[in-house]
């Protein structure tokens, strides 16, 4: 499980004889197309949408192209390979517990468990991956995870690439449920809010959503990886994921109501 793959590198836009180069790799390019379809859905005028888009882009630092190439990306699946390191027999000792790996090995090594995952990922990549997220400790020359959950918040590039994969995952949602019910059956998708919450008693219930919260994404991604691990064989396989996050407004943008006047003395 992430709070939170390997990509190609792109660069900031560029011409070619005059031609208009797009360096958007597929997913910000389909971030883009779902983005501005919601608005259009909403009822704005597309000159609108164009307007503000690009006066929004006009507004972001040049440093963060310039830095771009050099980022470090999300590894896709990296939390994949932990669910495993937690559940799969092979890879957890006596007790229930991670078992301490080296990197190679034909049965009990973090090679043979990123083969589980995707034959394609490299077990050296993945491991300088874990390493720098802070995601394993070493205890003589093996190496144990800290946690189920891997921590992306603060990583630089890595945390930037998460918040893609979470805004496409909403945004995939909320047009998939736009369309009408004789052509596709809902994905979950529901909100709790409440206008008037006591600023005083937000850290309180901040600690009782992360408790509450990550008990229940480890309860479905456990649930996810049983079935997973059942299906039969040759069966045709999705990407699956399962979202939960808090949002405040100081001020409620959604309110149109004009506000009513204070009548003087």
């Amino acid at each position: 499980m992430s709070r939170s793959g390997a990509a190609r590198t792109t660069h900031a836009p560029s011409r070619v004889r005059g031609r208009h180069v797009t360096q958007l790799d597929a997913a910000a390019l389909e971030a883009v197309g779902r983005f501005v379809r919601v608005l259009g859905r909403c009822g704005y005028q597309p000159d609108a949408i164009e307007r503000e888009v690009s006066a929004a882009c006009r507004k972001i630092p040049k440093s963060w192209a310039r830095s771009f190439p050099a980022t470090l990306r999300e590894m896709r699946d990296a939390s994949h390979v932990l669910t495993l390191w937690f559940s799969e027999p092979a890879f957890v000792d006596a007790t229930g517990n991670p078992r301490a790996l080296p990197l190679r090995g034909a049965r009990a090594s973090l090679e043979a468990l990123v083969r589980r995952v995707d034959r394609r990922i490299s077990a050296s990549e993945l491991l300088s991956y874990l390493l720098r997220m802070r995601a394993l400790r070493v205890v003589h020359s093996r190496y144990v995870p800290r946690d189920r959950v891997l921590l992306l918040r603060g990583a630089g590039g890595p945390d930037n690439f998460r918040g893609l994969r979470g805004l496409l995952g909403m945004l995939r949602t909320l047009e998939h449920n736009g369309q009408p019910k004789s052509r596709a059956s809902g994905w979950f998708e529901a909100f709790a809010e409440n206008p008037r919450f006591p600023v005083s008693r937000l850290p309180a219930f901040e600690k009782r959503l992360r408790r509450t919260g990550n008990r229940v994404l480890l309860q479905l991604d456990a649930d996810m990886h049983r079935r997973e691990i059942a299906r039969r064989p040759n069966e045709r396989t999705i990407r699956l994921g399962v979202g939960m996050y808090q949002f405040e407004y100081e001020s409620d943008p959604f309110d149109r109501k004009p506000r009513a006047r204070r009548k003087g003395r």
